[in-house]
């Protein structure tokens, strides 16, 4: 048999694994979620209680969501490969398909580089690694900014005063813009690990982070800024569903807190809805007595936009190049 031709049955084989590996944890962790915290349940009390409009904003706010990132990957990805952002999009799907059932999901980065079809894979997952980045500075600074408001409204100053309080506070907002400068200037990296003195293969790739400028990193920054409005927008129109009465300033106090402490605990994505809502149960808790409407809110959250769009991917999975000429 032609070397060509075993390769690609090879890369069929492989595909149809990944699918039905895809499909059995999907199906598995809707069932675990069902014994547990009522997923289904919830999920048709969202069909009966909110109208078709309401309804098709979460899917078209999912879809958004998705497609911010896609712009993200697009962009990074330009500077090794042009990709239409209808490809980006199936790859991102494909990523959060193998993502579901890998630590802290790195599948991910698996899922969308083998979509390329010419452009150097370990420099694709070192840009990928910039659009996580991205995601996450946002998550940070959106946290730290919430823990200025949080701090003193549920937890006290303790032993500093006022205007000690107010310098921590400052030394925050500080932070907050040195973590968007450090993200704007991600060739200071390669700089750092050139005076580390590693091997020239290894700088051969790292090389990569220095394709992009400034404005282009804000594009990313700002791609980023806009999926997570949407998916904290998302969480609270799914609170005031399941009854959760919380005003919206401290709703979006309390989301930017559980996603901010979520950015430290590692999961993998089919056990991340049971940790999420635990950690949004422990702060949304404190500007509400409904726990069982966050826990529905936490996840219908995670079914509407994680597991719809793994659902998409285990067919763009199959658009995955294993094997390259």
């Amino acid at each position: 048999m032609p070397l060509r031709i075993a390769k690609k049955n090879l890369g069929t084989i492989i595909k149809v694994v990944v699918a039905l590996l895809a499909v059995w944890f999907i199906a598995r962790e809707l069932k675990l979620k069902e014994a547990s915290t009522d997923l289904l349940d919830d999920a048709f009390f969202l069909l009966q209680r909110t109208r078709y409009d309401e309804m098709a904003m979460l899917m078209l706010a999912m879809l958004t969501n998705w497609m911010l990132e896609a712009y993200k990957w697009r962009v990074l990805i330009s500077s090794i490969e042009d990709i239409s952002l209808w490809k980006s999009l199936k790859a991102v799907f494909s990523g959060v398909t193998i993502a579901f059932f890998t630590p802290n999901r790195v599948g991910e980065y698996g899922g969308r580089v083998f979509h390329l079809d010419r452009a150097d894979r370990i420099d694709a997952v070192l840009l990928t690694v910039v659009g996580s980045y991205a995601q996450l500075t946002v998550t940070i600074v959106a946290g730290l900014l919430a823990m200025t408001f949080y701090l003193p409204a549920h937890e006290g100053t303790g032993p500093l005063s006022s205007w000690q309080y107010g310098f921590v506070s400052l030394g925050m907002f500080a932070l907050c813009g040195f973590l968007v400068l450090l993200f704007l200037n991600t060739r200071l990296l390669t700089v750092v690990l050139q005076k580390l003195q590693l091997p020239q293969s290894v700088l051969s790739h790292v090389k990569v982070l220095e394709a992009h400028s400034p404005q282009s990193l804000v594009r990313v920054l700002a791609a980023s800024a806009g999926r997570y409005a949407i998916f904290t927008a998302q969480f609270y129109v799914l609170l005031r569903v399941f009854s959760v009465d919380v005003g919206y300033a401290d709703a979006m106090m309390m989301i930017a807190m559980t996603y901010f402490v979520m950015t430290g605990i590692p999961t993998i994505a089919i056990t991340e809805v049971v940790t999420r809502g635990s950690v949004a149960v422990y702060f949304l808790s404190q500007v509400s007595d409904n726990t069982a409407g966050i826990v529905s809110a936490s996840s219908v959250l995670w079914l509407i936009n994680l597991v719809i769009p793994a659902l998409f991917g285990v067919v763009t999975i199959f658009g995955l190049k294993f094997f390259r000429k």
